[in-house]
């Protein structure tokens, strides 16, 4: 009969390999946050700048007014929709974006006037 011995392995050996797993695993968990970020769409010219946007699920988009006084406000259509921005001037709104999927939103006090977020 054979006899085999399990390998042993120390703790001073053991250390670093745990640590080299929990970086391993850390890591790219703080990647995909830092993924979602934050974006900005701009109303100016009596337009969405950009009016097409691709983000990560959970990022927040800012929507931010420019348009030298111009009232605008941004109405979401479609299946996919988020709380209406009523009309306004100035200033700035944050919406996240926690579901994929894609939105479309519109200004409904300017006829063509309309952007797309899509999310993944």
């Amino acid at each position: 009969m054979s006899h085999t011995t399990k390998p042993r392995v120390s703790k001073r050996g053991l250390y670093p390999m745990l640590a080299l797993t929990l970086a391993a695993t850390v890591v790219p968990a703080a990647g995909v946050a830092g993924a979602a970020g934050a974006k900005t769409v701009t109303l100016k010219d009596i337009a969405f700048s950009p009016s097409r946007l691709t983000v990560s699920k959970n990022t927040t988009v800012t929507f931010s007014w420019k348009d030298d006084g111009t009232l605008h406000n941004v109405t979401s259509v479609g299946r996919k929709r988020f709380k209406t921005i009523s009309d306004r001037t100035s200033g700035k709104r944050p919406v996240r974006f926690g579901k994929t999927g894609t939105y479309q939103y519109e200004c409904t006090l300017h006829p063509g006037m309309s952007g797309r977020i899509t999310v993944r």
